[in-house]
C-alpha cells in the first residue's frame, strides 16, 4: 500500500494528486496547468493506477476506495 510519503516525495506526483483531490479529472488539463510534459503526467497516473489509487475512463481519472482512504489520511 502506498503512503503519503510516496506522493510527497515527487513534485509531479504531488501536483497531480492535489489536482485530483481538488476535483480535476482530466490529466491533460492538469499537465497543462502545471506545465508538466504529458508523457510525465501519464507516467504518474499510470503509477497511481498500478498502485490502485485511481481508475480511469479515457483521459478522466478518479480515486479508487484505496485512493480515497489515502486522501482522507492526508487531508484530515
Amino acid at each position: 500500500m502506498v503512503d503519503e510519503g510516496y506522493i510527497l516525495a515527487n513534485k509531479f506526483r504531488r501536483a497531480i494528486f492535489d489536482e485530483l483531490v481538488a476535483g480535476e479529472k482530466d490529466i491533460r488539463h492538469i499537465a497543462k496547468k502545471h506545465r508538466i510534459i504529458m508523457r510525465v503526467a501519464q507516467k504518474v497516473v499510470d503509477d497511481f493506477e498500478a498502485e490502485g489509487l485511481v481508475t480511469h475512463q479515457g483521459p478522466f481519472y478518479s480515486f479508487t476506495e484505496a485512493g480515497q482512504k489515502l486522501v482522507d489520511t492526508m487531508y484530515s
